[in-house]
């Protein structure tokens, strides 16, 4: 009896546990959500779950999904990538043959390309490790139209100035594939050469230098010393696309 009564004047000492606060849940505005999306998946990569943004955001998973129909188009929302954004502005090169500036064409389509790419290369780099993804790599390889589009875009760009006489004797797919695949190396050696500093190329620099190096070779009459072959003998691996 004594035990019991000392048990009950203890309890009665000790301070009442709070209740849970009723209230609405919390509110957080979508541009918010994303950011602290981007900021998980940058350290997390794709597959950083729903809950770690929601615990991240102070937020329920449900609020998440009220918004996002998917954890793939919070990813792609968060990151701010199209993925058609590239191919578009790439397969847009062909309407812009004999532009006044060729160059100045040149250096803002690389440009452009090199600002999305920062963002593109990373987004499926970490997509394609996810085979759940609308991007992973089997399912953007079963859909390749987006690249065969932009090359179809950047070679006919080239095969249109090489007729206008402004690039001299060369296979415009050899330009196509230079040009892409430059901008391309390009962003994914930034992924891997963080650390280089002051030491590392300035993107406009890069591009700037490419851009030159391809007039200066399309200005280069290969017929003039014998080099080389016609380009209609050389095989064209994507002649098809």
């Amino acid at each position: 009896m004594e035990a019991r009564a000392g048990k009950r004047r203890a309890a009665k000492l000790q301070p009442a546990r709070a209740k849970p606060a009723r209230g609405r849940p919390p509110v957080i505005s979508t541009e918010r959500l994303l950011d602290v999306a981007r900021d998980v998946f940058l350290e997390h990569g794709i597959r950083a779950t729903t809950a770690a943004v929601a615990a991240r955001a102070g937020v329920s998973e449900g609020t998440i999904f009220h918004r996002f129909a998917s954890k793939d188009a919070l990813f792609r929302a968060a990151m701010r990538f199209d993925p058609e954004e590239l191919p578009s502005l790439l397969a847009s090169l062909a309407g812009r043959v004999g532009e006044a500036d060729l160059r100045a064409t040149l250096l803002e389509v690389g440009g452009r390309v090199l600002e999305i790419g920062r963002v593109a290369l990373p987004v499926m780099m970490m997509s394609w490790s996810n085979p759940e993804s609308e991007l992973s790599l089997p399912k953007a390889v079963q859909r390749g139209e987006g690249y065969r589009r932009a090359f179809r875009g950047v070679r006919a760009f080239f095969e249109g100035e090489i007729a206008a006489g402004r690039l001299a004797g060369s296979d415009p797919e050899i330009f196509a594939r230079l040009f892409m695949g430059s901008l391309h190396h390009f962003c994914l050696g930034e992924l891997f050469l963080l650390d280089e500093g002051d030491r590392a190329l300035p993107g406009p620099d890069f591009v700037e230098g490419l851009v030159d190096t391809l007039l200066r070779a399309g200005r280069y009459d290969e017929r003039a010393t014998g080099r080389g072959r016609p380009a209609s003998k050389r095989r064209r691996s994507l002649s098809r696309l």
